[in-house]
């Protein structure tokens, strides 16, 4: 049996839903791996994690061409007409799913965005610690006008008075 444009859209979005919560899960063991600073897991995280990106890209551009095929234009607004042009018992499931959706894929960004912001911090943390060892004052480092690092002291490295 075949299954219809709305079935093959459930279907989509099943499995759209269900990297999204894998990769949610795996973004919170990243963060914990930060937290910790264990590189090894970061590494291995970030590996674990691209296979679902890569399968959610792959499941949109499904997503688009089935709306197109049925007549809707991509996007939000042609996935919310492709499903009002249904019969509401039918339709209902697909809008809960999509719901699930958009709330995985929020929680996804949101904890995407604070583990973004935690190496951020440790790279500000990094790039101080460097600055000090180099023998510079970190609080009074600039650029110059065509965009090189200078600093008002300038001094020998840290390393090589010790």
């Amino acid at each position: 049996m075949s299954m219809n444009a709305l079935q093959q859209l459930s279907s989509i979005l099943q499995s759209e839903l269900n990297h999204s919560s894998q990769l949610a899960q795996l973004l919170q063991q990243e963060r914990d791996a930060l937290k910790s600073a264990d590189l090894e897991q970061v590494d291995y995280l970030t590996r674990q994690k691209q296979p679902h990106l890569v399968q959610l890209e792959q499941l949109g551009r499904q997503r688009e061409q089935l709306l197109k095929a049925a007549g809707f234009p991509g996007g939000k607004s042609g996935l919310q007409a492709f499903i009002a042009n249904h019969d509401p018992q039918q339709a209902d499931p697909v809008k809960a799913l999509l719901a699930k959706l958009r709330q995985a894929a929020k929680h996804c960004r949101d904890s995407n965005q604070i583990n973004g912001g935690i190496v951020n911090v440790n790279r500000q943390h990094l790039v101080r610690a460097l600055t000090i060892l180099r023998g510079r004052d970190p609080e009074s480092g600039a650029y110059g006008p065509g965009g090189e690092y200078t600093s008002q002291v300038v001094r020998q490295p840290l390393i090589g008075r010790v």
